[in-house]
């Protein structure tokens, strides 16, 4: 939706009246607001460091470390992979994409469990909304700028990283359409429990619920999935073994790949309206 600006009144008052769609009243102004917390403080790049730093490290000390390692202790594993090599780029592919997909879901639960609470608790979202700001508009800009970073640094930053890292250890470039293909699968894991975590937000007023029930949901899905299979099929519990496989080049089962995939679509898109249900209803 278009914004538009009266600047007539700009000479004799020094303000601009901004007319904008009244069901996201407000947007633009908090859009600036929660990227600026990002990408106007040393945030953006203290995290791009970590998770560039951690994930690239670990994809380096396998690639080049751990094979050598292996061998020496006489692992039967290197020679089944056929060799240094391949058991290295092997081990740091599903390093990249099993682990480091379970990495940033604790990553973005811990980065957004405070997301809304803080302001909650200091009053700022009270004052945010004494403003002509729609609810909904302060959800969806804290979403949006979240969606920007976690994309850019998070994932895209070090899955470059990791691609460089393969293609360097490999003496070529690694095929760039099951690593897509692998990351996309990493993107959808990961933005459910990001929507997840920014839900929990607007129905609690404490940290404690919010990463209790995130964390519990993440690590105590691979125990439920021991007893209860058919929880595959609705959950992104095995998105993680998925991503790694279909990185690969190998075909994943569809059955293990589409109905994770389209549940845990329609998941973050039931979190996210949930969210703005229950912000409609919070009293300040």
């Amino acid at each position: 939706m278009a914004v538009n600006i009266d600047a007539s009144t700009a000479p004799s008052t020094g303000l601009l009246r901004v007319q904008e769609w009244r069901p996201l009243r407000g947007f633009a102004a908090l859009l600036h607001k929660e990227n600026s917390a990002w990408w106007g403080t040393r945030r953006w790049w203290a995290n791009a460091l970590l998770w560039a730093g951690m994930l690239g490290g670990l994809v380096a000390l396998v690639l080049w470390v751990l094979p050598s390692m292996a061998e020496l202790a006489g692992d039967p594993s290197v020679a089944a992979a056929g060799g240094p090599l391949a058991f290295g780029l092997e081990m740091g592919r599903s390093l990249f994409f099993e682990l480091g997909t379970l990495a940033l879901a604790i990553g973005v639960i811990v980065l957004w469990q405070d997301a809304i609470v803080d302001e909650k608790q200091s009053g700022v979202a009270e004052w945010l909304l004494s403003k002509p700001v729609a609810r909904r508009a302060y959800i969806l800009a804290k979403l949006a700028a979240a969606l920007l970073a976690v994309l850019a640094l998070l994932i895209a930053l070090p899955a470059l990283i990791a691609y460089g890292l393969l293609s360097l250890r490999g003496g070529a470039l690694y095929p760039p359409a099951p690593f897509l293909a692998g990351l996309g699968i990493m993107v959808v894991h990961t933005l459910f429990y990001l929507t997840l975590t920014l839900m929990l937000g607007t129905l609690f007023n404490s940290r404690p619920p919010i990463l209790g029930i995130s964390l519990g949901v993440l690590l105590g899905g691979s125990l439920l999935v021991s007893f209860f299979k058919p929880s595959i099929y609705i959950t992104p519990w095995i998105m993680s073994k998925t991503a790694a496989l279909v990185a690969s080049g190998q075909p994943a089962p569809p059955e293990l790949l589409w109905p994770p995939l389209v549940a845990s679509a329609l998941w973050c898109l039931i979190f996210v309206l949930a969210a703005l249900a229950a912000f409609e209803k919070t009293e300040f």
